[in-house]
């Protein structure tokens, strides 16, 4: 699956474009490559062109766990999901509710729209 990133300073907005099928291994790559540089406070994650099957509950913990490390380089900071499908959503949501359950530092929302996810990041025009 290919993860790219593309980042806009003076909006303090990171975009990740999953395109494929996600595994568990690039996804963490990306998340250390974001965390370990220069983590912008808005992050949009776009999996409308994704499929999140080979993902499980246990990799979404870890995930959420690596972040939970790291999330106070961005406290406060806005993360938005956009999906597509039910299997994303479902998914997408366990890790919104994993992060409230974690005490993260951070907002996360999911949304099937990507107009209302940058809105919601204050992106909107």
């Amino acid at each position: 699956m290919p993860i790219t990133t593309s980042v806009d300073s003076d909006k303090q907005l990171t975009t990740h474009t999953v395109i494929g099928e996600a595994s568990f291994e690039e996804g963490m790559t990306t998340l250390k490559q974001f965390w370990e540089g220069q983590p912008t406070m808005n992050v949009l994650w776009d999996f409308r062109k994704a499929s999140l099957a080979r993902v499980s509950s246990e990799d979404t913990e870890a995930i959420m766990n690596y972040i939970k490390r790291h999330s106070e380089k961005r406290s406060g900071g806005k993360t938005a999901l956009v999906v597509s499908g039910d299997l994303e959503y479902g998914l997408s949501r366990m890790s919104q509710m994993l992060a409230d359950l974690h005490s993260i530092s951070l907002q996360m929302e999911v949304f099937r729209s990507f107009k209302e996810a940058i809105q919601w990041l204050g992106q909107g025009e």
